[in-house]
């Protein structure tokens, strides 16, 4: 703390901001709307801040993580910390944790929401540990029957049942709904199964036009340049996953060559 109070700029202001300190019980009806205006002032002041902005505590209230506002990944939908339990993977030889009670192993974990897909990172690092696509088997279930753990949360996709424990009923139901609704408003195209049997909705008037052709073909594969495509070299080009990373495009490639 000491390195970063002198690391700040010369001008940058340090003060934290105060809020009123009545009592929210002994303020009228009427004067609501100025203690909301009071409160947006407070917060607005501490984003303008860096010091304040990127602390932890900070982030995790409003919710944000480094990836929030990166406008390729889509809009934001809700985050924050959640405890995940192990296993749930349908890819033969991933799931050797987790089918008993006895080996499951909880672990605290950054949840974020996307349109095409959910993400959990470590809160240490912040490296992203799994991708959750959404697809046309993507359902949430809450309950302690359904999820065999009390205050749980299971997103069920075609590769793996996500197993969630939240703090309470209310926390379960805050996140399914949250999730529901942002999946079905932004992502509703992944719900579905589209032509030729395709997990994604046709998309006109691309940048990319040449196309991946035959991933199993027996004397030559032609890929069109990945720069165009802006493709990662993880992604699967085959879904559901059901047969581990062997059609994942790096995978591809190297056996291919």
């Amino acid at each position: 703390h000491t390195v970063r109070r002198q690391s700040i700029k010369r001008g940058e202001p340090r003060q934290m901001p105060s809020l009123p300190h009545t009592a929210e019980s002994t303020v009228r009806e009427e004067h609501f709307s100025s203690r909301r205006k009071q409160l947006e002032d407070y917060l607005t002041k501490i984003l303008k801040m860096p010091m304040y902005r990127n602390y932890h505590g900070t982030m995790e209230f409003i919710g944000v993580s480094q990836l929030s506002f990166i406008h390729d990944l889509g809009p934001k939908g809700t985050e924050g910390f959640i405890m995940k339990r192990s296993g749930g993977h349908r890819i033969p030889g991933l799931n050797c944790c987790g089918q008993g009670r006895v080996c499951y192993r909880w672990s605290k974990r950054w949840l974020v929401v996307k349109d095409s897909f959910l993400l959990y990172m470590k809160p240490d690092s912040g490296a992203i540990a799994f991708v959750l696509l959404v697809d046309k088997e993507f359902n949430i279930k809450i309950g302690q029957k359904e999820t065999e753990t009390k205050y749980g949360l299971q997103i069920d996709n075609l590769s793996r049942s996500l197993i969630l424990k939240c703090n309470s009923y209310r926390h379960a139901q805050w996140w399914r709904q949250g999730i529901d609704e942002f999946i079905r408003k932004h992502g509703k195209d992944f719900l579905i199964e589209h032509r030729f049997g395709s997990y994604a909705a046709v998309r006109e008037n691309t940048l990319a036009k040449w196309p991946v052709l035959c991933l199993q073909a027996t004397h030559a594969v032609f890929f069109p340049p990945l720069y165009f495509l802006r493709l990662s070299p993880e992604i699967f080009m085959k879904r559901p996953v059901v047969e581990g990373n062997r059609w994942r495009l790096d995978c591809i490639l190297k056996r291919k060559a």
